[in-house]
């Protein structure tokens, strides 16, 4: 197994969505955010990207994205992307990544970990939150 240099990660974003230019490859990157709310669980998300920059690479990597609940470390869902050959180690490369649904089980911190040839490489948390409906907290006054 040779053993490839290890990329420096500049940055690893989660968003609402990725958008990938067809002319430039210029990625813009819709709706950033830290946490997400929701009503009731589980709770399905319909969109969501992962944005991520490496440098100092050179070679085919395997790279896999996890998702875990970091409230009991549970492993929510694993995605495994096609390798990645990059060539020239000064090379800036990015990544855009859209997930098309992913279901939270139940409110509380979670946070996508970046794995390269099964290392961690990179990491993201983020909060799920619970809310009420708005309707609720709307109560009468007598």
């Amino acid at each position: 197994m040779t053993d490839f240099p290890k990329p420096s990660v500049q940055a690893f974003l989660v968003c609402d969505q990725v958008i990938e230019d067809s002319l430039t490859k210029k990625k813009s990157l819709i709706g950033i955010f830290t946490h997400l709310q929701a009503m009731t669980f589980p709770f399905q998300h319909q969109h969501m990207g992962l944005y991520f920059c490496l440098t100092d690479a050179e070679g085919t990597y395997h790279f896999d994205i996890d998702l875990v609940h970091l409230n009991n470390e549970q492993l929510v869902c694993r995605a495994t992307l096609p390798d990645i050959t990059i060539t020239d180690r000064l090379q800036i490369s990015d990544f855009g990544i859209n997930i098309p649904s992913l279901i939270f089980p139940v409110p509380g911190r979670y946070e996508f970990r970046l794995n390269m040839e099964g290392r961690l490489i990179a990491q993201k948390d983020f909060n799920v939150m619970q809310i009420s409906s708005p309707l609720a907290s709307e109560s009468p006054t007598p």
